[in-house]
């Protein structure tokens, strides 16, 4: 029988596994820098069904599980993981998180000085006073009589090409009014940079205890890839960085893992009043950091996707049909909260999430504030409802990391136990984010960059 042949790359100073967020910013950097890199990414550098619910469904840019929008953990529940050069910032709303110093502080990490370079790079502003419509302004001033500090969200939006009421935000921006890390990998491939797409690494490869590159496996043509560096960036995400690092022998990496739980609370506006998804989505927000919730107006999606999501959600055929009648009137609140890390990546690559009681207590004070804002309001009582916790299905969790963090998987120069192989992305955060993360992750990116030149340029 032939040997199978392998295709073999070699000679770069950086290879990167992984075209989410920081693995894209990374790539631009370096290159800039004048580094030899590479970035690998298992999905494909393309901006297919952009700006339409085809692109949240051709399996280009999110998993997903049959008969699912998300990817499904073992309990049922969603999780959301991106594929593809940009990873999940292709499918966000555009919420900024301001990162969490502090949790950095604790492990040695000081990022501050980082942050304002990682603002302009993802086009961090505030959302302009007419982008706010009449029921956001409403529900603007009820939250500041009931002494809720909310306030215009800051948005990776680009406003003078935005416009007002645009449904398709999570699904990509068209407009190109929302920053992506896709553009900045192709901005690296422009200096030089090396884009691998379609290809799925299985290995790190180990020498006399060092990493020297990676062996995968082409998605689409089948061929077997071995690529070899002199330092190896693993930014593949929760999931894909916890199975990398088992691959180099690292059994510490995805035995614990946090969500960012998302629940939202709905209610119908008295009749005649136009609801909330027919206005600019996610345009206020507050951070209730104590409580570790971030409240914010919801994202708009479409009726008929909103519709569909209840179809093949819990709603189900009765679910559907009630949110498509009641859409106009529907005004509704989404939450984000901090959790444990209870959960794991199973060894073939499952995720596995619990809840805590901790947990529940933070969501029900969500549900809680969103009662009374919604009250306040005028909204119908009897028709107040919240997402659960505690049924199959009845959670998505957004940003699935924490499997290789800081002071476990990695130290505080994000290097593993295995010399010049290194994890850079959500799965390394000292903690949840409870927040949507891609400035702290970009800000992350452009804090490590250094590190690495300083570890080429020793060599």
């Amino acid at each position: 029988m032939a040997k199978k042949k392998v295709k073999r790359m070699d000679g770069y100073d950086v290879v990167i596994v992984g075209g989410g967020p920081c693995g894209c910013v990374l790539a631009n950097d370096l290159t800039k820098a004048g580094k030899k890199v590479i970035l690998i990414e298992k999905g494909g550098n393309n901006l297919k069904g952009l700006g339409s619910m085809f692109g949240m469904t051709n399996g280009e840019h999110m998993e997903k599980a049959k008969g699912s929008v998300w990817q499904k953990t073992i309990e049922g529940d969603g999780v959301v993981i991106g594929t593809g050069m940009g990873g999940g910032s292709y499918l966000y709303a555009g919420i900024v998180g301001m990162p969490q110093f502090e949790a950095f502080d604790e492990v040695g990490m000081d990022l501050r000085p980082f942050l304002e370079e990682a603002k302009r790079e993802t086009w961090v502003s505030k959302t302009p006073d007419e982008f706010i419509g009449p029921q956001t302004r409403r529900m603007l001033e009820v939250c500041h009589k009931l002494g809720l500090p909310f306030e215009p969200a800051y948005r990776h939006i680009k406003f003078d090409k935005c416009e007002y009421g645009c449904t398709s935000a999570a699904f990509g921006c068209k407009r190109h009014a929302k920053w992506m890390g896709y553009y900045a990998a192709n901005e690296a491939a422009e200096r030089g940079a090396t884009l691998q797409i379609y290809t799925d690494i299985k290995e790190v490869i180990v020498e006399n205890g060092v990493a020297v590159g990676v062996k995968g496996k082409g998605v689409k043509d089948g061929i077997d890839y071995e690529i070899r560096g002199k330092l190896v960036v693993s930014s593949a995400g929760g999931l894909g960085s916890a199975m990398i690092a088992r691959s180099a022998g690292i059994m510490s990496a995805g035995n614990m893992l946090f969500g960012d739980p998302s629940i939202s609370s709905f209610a119908l506006l008295p009749p005649g009043t136009k609801g909330s998804f027919y206005e600019h989505g996610t345009s206020i927000s507050m951070m209730d950091d104590e409580h570790g919730c971030l409240f914010s107006t919801t994202v708009t999606w479409p009726r008929m996707f909103w519709s569909m999501y209840q179809l093949m959600g819990t709603g189900g055929i009765r679910g559907a049909v009630k949110t498509f009648r009641e859409f106009p009137r529907i005004f509704s609140i989404f939450n984000k909260i901090h959790d444990a890390g209870i959960g794991q990546i199973t060894w073939d690559g499952r995720v596995s999430k619990i809840l805590t009681n901790e947990d529940d207590q933070k969501m029900n004070y969500c549900r809680y504030i969103n009662t009374k804002i919604m009250t306040e309001m005028g909204c119908d009582p009897s028709t107040i409802h919240h997402t659960l916790s505690r049924i199959p299905g009845g959670m998505t969790f957004g940003h699935p990391g924490g499997t290789c963090s800081v002071g476990t998987v990695v130290n505080n120069k994000l290097e593993t136990e295995v010399k010049n192989l290194f994890v850079c992305d959500i799965s390394s955060l000292p903690g949840a984010p409870s927040r949507p993360p891609v400035l702290t992750l970009v800000t992350l990116a452009k804090w490590f960059v250094p590190q690495l030149l300083g570890r080429l340029n020793a060599s």
